[in-house]
Formats: structure tokens, C-alpha cells, sequence
């Protein structure tokens, strides 16, 4: 494994434009710069004191100092994987408790969580961890604030009509300032907030909601009715009822008859529609013209959710980063909607499953609509053990292909001019010992007890140590 990641330096060093082979040149003589944040001293930005993006020859996440930052994160600290029936007793030991439960293990367990970092060189906390363990007493180190407007998350088994929420209403204005006075006031003035993240993979577009014979944690989910169907069969005087009534006049023409046509209604005007409740609760996959009515829709009311979200956000905060909603790069979701969404995140952030090549298509189609930097907030390569017999993602015949595919992929993403983060799932493995993942399990950097995967370890740390010269390949 070393000596192939030497042969990929070698191979690379040949290919820098005269720009970037002077300034990795000097990357290889002499020993890299941090600053307290984790940002490489060797290239310099303007320092605002907090984290924000810039594009110079590709794009940066800057730290408050000013200094070039690529996010390497982490997911999945939840202390009660730590506290299971199975493996709480080498916990105990090696956190130097005599309980799970005393008050001493949260700070023992944030200790070792820090160190962990150090050693394999994660420099973030990705959105997926209990902030409550790891910023206490205070952050230190880079983190992701969760702030859920809506909870109607792809792994829910429990998302109804009802979670999606009419957001032309005032109603929901309010609730979204409510949450971010909670949430991001308290957090404004903090430096080592990299910036705020809504839903993990919301149920979007008909690929979304579909139903599905399996899901993260086993069970069969059935179909949502997502957000065109939800709004267009509320009652008249409901905002959201009213926005669809008036993207229908104007996808035709304010012609009822064209309307009619499509849906084999009998309508004898648009304000008839609008005082017509529950009048199509299913949508007709094969009738291509709902389906882009739907689509024109959806995009409309997600336009108007991130408008109203990110205002209530920076209302209470303007000093950090707007990363939206963690998007599912697996579905069509950022297809459909990613025009709409850049308007208004500073990042791109999205969560898919698959080996680069499996990805590069989808970042080159999406880099190519838009200017904005990307991160993928929720991935790794996963492989089957005693007690994960399903674990979710790209499943590897044995350890040494699981590292490889992880070479592979940090090596090309980090070295596209856009990608400026991986945010690693997860931490320790998630198996069928664990009650909530009986049916899928989700495979970590480290076994049940704590126990790094050696070959995987060893070649993340290489990686890291690459970093910054991966991305000034280009």
C-alpha cells in the first residue's frame, strides 16, 4: 500500500502545471504549517475570524485566521454505541471509568475522541455526532451545527403528510425563526463553527418518496406523498394550496382546459381548483405532464423553504457558513433541484454512496451547473463482517479493497478544483448488536471495542498527510 501511494506522488508530480509543481515542490521539502483550526499556513486568504469559502486557481474553505482548509471530517460519535451490552466493559477500560453511566465518561470519551482525531488526522466534526459530548466545556476543534426546519430525513421510517410543511405560511416563518434564535444566536460569535446544515437526504423529488422494499434499519418503507401532492390537496385558504394554483396558471397559461386535459378533471376555472380539497391524493407516474408540473412545483417551494430558512439563520447569525440540506446524491435530488438550492448555500453538501467512479459523473454533471465548492458529508466503503452481515454502502470483498477504494476516492476528489471536503462515516462499527441496527448496520474506521482496521487506518493517515498536495494538482 505505501509503496503504491508512492507511485501515485511520483506519477502526479509529473502532471503539476509550472505554478503548482513550484508550489508543491515546496509542500514536499518542508514539513506543513497548521494553525489552530487545522488551516494550512502555506497558502494565505483575508482572515475575517470565522470560517467562509473563496476560489483562487480552485476552491477553499478558509479558517478565522486565513489560512487554506480542506475538511477531513468525522461522523457517528452517539455515546450509546459506546454503551452497549457487548462492548461497554472494554469501554470502561479504556476510557478509564468504572461506568458507562458515571458522570466522567463523556468528558473521558471526548478526550479520546480528540485524540483519535490527531492520530488519523480528521480535522472536523461532521453533522452526524453529539455536540453535547464534544464541545464541552468548549469546541476545539472544527464542527457542523444540525438545525432541522423539517424532519422528513430519507432513513425515517415515520415521516407522515404532516412533516411536510406548507412553508408559504407564516406559521412556518415562525417556527423557523423560533429555531434559529434557539440554535444559531448562541453560536454566532463562535470560531470554530464551520456553519449550519439542515435534513440529512430530505424526501424531495418521486424518486425520494417512492417506496422501497428496504431501508436503513431493515424495515420496508412505504411511499411519501411528498410536497406537490401534501400542497395541491390542502383546503383553499392555505398558502400553499395557492402557490400551486398559481404555478399551474402559469405552466398553462391560465387555461383551465389545458388543465383539465392533463389531469381528466372537469374544473371550470383555477379558483375552483383552489377551493377543491384533497383532489388528487396519488400521482400518475406515466402522465409525463404531471410529472413536470410536479417538478416545476417542487422546485418552487424548495426555493421558497432555503429562502426562508437561511433568512431566519442569518438573521441571528451572519457570520458563518450556509451549507442547506445534506442532499442524497444516490437520487435525483440534486439534479432536479441544484440550480435552486446554490442560490443560496455558500457550499454544496450532499451524501453519496459509491466508489469515485460511480460519483465522478454526477460531481461533473453538477460542477458544471453551478459555481459553488462541494463537500460530501456522509460516505465511506463498507465491508461484511460476523455481526454486520448488511451494512450499508459499497460493499468490498475484504479489507485491503475497502482501503483501496478509500485511496481512490480521496486522491481524485480531493484533486477536483471544487471538492473541498469529506466528512467520514463513520467512526466505530455499528453492528446487528446494537438494537436500532439489527437489519443494517453501518461499517466504521474502527470495530465495536474500539479497534482500528489497520490496513484502513494506515492508509487514511497517508492520505492526510497528502492532502494539501492532492489539491494542488490541477
Amino acid at each position: 500500500m505505501r509503496r503504491r501511494a508512492f507511485l501515485q506522488s511520483a506519477i502526479y508530480s509529473v502532471l503539476l502545471t509550472p505554478i503548482t509543481r513550484k508550489l508543491y515542490g515546496r509542500m514536499t521539502s518542508t514539513p506543513l504549517q497548521f494553525d489552530r483550526f487545522g488551516g494550512w499556513t502555506g497558502k494565505k486568504f483575508e482572515a475575517t475570524g470565522f470560517f467562509r469559502v473563496e476560489k483562487e486557481e480552485r476552491w477553499w474553505l478558509v479558517t478565522p485566521e486565513g489560512n487554506a482548509f480542506l475538511s477531513f471530517g468525522i461522523n457517528h460519535l452517539h455515546p450509546n454505541w459506546w454503551k452497549q451490552t457487548y462492548n461497554r466493559d472494554a469501554w470502561q477500560n479504556k476510557l478509564g471509568v468504572t461506568s458507562v453511566e458515571e458522570p466522567a465518561f463523556g468528558a473521558s470519551l471526548r478526550s479520546w475522541f480528540l485524540q483519535t482525531c490527531r492520530e488519523i488526522g480528521f480535522n472536523t466534526v461532521g453533522v452526524h455526532n453529539d455536540l453535547s459530548i464534544i464541545n464541552a466545556p468548549q469546541p476545539a476543534i472544527p464542527y457542523m451545527r444540525p438545525i432541522r426546519f423539517l424532519d422528513v430525513a430519507h432513513w425515517r421510517t415515520d415521516v407522515t403528510a404532516e412533516h411536510f410543511k406548507d412553508v408559504f405560511s407564516p406559521e412556518f416563518e415562525r417556527h423557523c425563526d423560533r429555531l434559529a434564535a434557539e440554535l444559531a444566536a448562541p453560536l454566532k460569535d463562535d470560531p470554530f463553527l464551520l456553519g449550519y446544515a439542515m435534513t440529512d437526504c430530505p424526501l424531495f423529488t418521486e424518486e425520494d418518496c417512492r417506496a422501497r422494499t428496504d431501508v436503513i434499519g431493515g424495515a420496508r418503507r412505504e411511499s411519501r406523498i411528498g410536497w406537490p401532492r401534501r400542497l395541491r390537496n390542502l383546503e383553499g385558504d392555505a398558502p400553499g394550496k395557492q402557490a400551486y394554483v398559481a404555478s399551474m396558471r402559469e405552466i398553462y397559461g391560465d387555461d383551465i382546459h389545458a388543465f383539465n386535459k392533463t389531469y381528466d378533471t372537469n374544473f371550470n376555472s383555477f379558483n375552483e381548483l383552489a377551493g377543491t380539497r384533497l383532489w388528487r391524493p396519488q400521482t400518475d407516474l406515466s402522465n409525463a405532464n404531471e410529472t413536470r408540473d410536479n417538478t416545476r412545483f417542487l422546485q418552487h417551494v424548495v426555493e421558497r423553504y432555503y429562502q426562508t430558512a437561511s433568512q431566519a439563520i442569518r438573521r441571528y447569525d451572519a457570520n458563518h457558513l450556509f451549507f442547506g440540506d445534506k442532499m442524497n446524491g444516490n437520487t435525483d435530488s440534486l439534479d432536479t433541484l441544484l440550480p435552486i438550492i446554490a442560490r443560496f448555500v455558500d457550499v454544496i453538501f450532499y451524501q453519496m454512496y459509491g466508489r469515485y467512479e460511480v460519483q465522478k459523473p454526477r460531481l461533473d454533471r453538477w460542477s458544471k451547473r453551478v459555481d459553488r465548492p462541494i463537500i460530501n458529508g456522509d460516505a465511506a466503503f463498507t465491508m461484511i463482517t460476523p455481526t454486520m452481515p448488511r451494512p450499508y454502502g459499497p460493499i468490498a470483498d475484504n479489507l485491503d479493497q475497502r482501503a483501496e477504494w478509500t485511496v481512490a476516492f480521496f486522491q481524485n476528489a480531493f484533486s477536483r478544483p471544487e471538492f473541498v471536503g469529506w466528512h467520514y462515516c463513520g467512526l466505530i462499527d455499528a453492528s446487528n448488536q446494537i438494537p436500532a441496527k439489527e437489519g443494517r448496520q453501518h461499517s466504521g474506521l474502527l470495530d465495536g471495542f474500539g479497534k482500528p482496521y489497520p490496513v484502513l487506518s494506515d492508509v487514511l493517515k497517508e492520505q492526510v498527510e497528502q492532502l494539501y498536495k492532492i489539491a494542488v494538482r490541477q
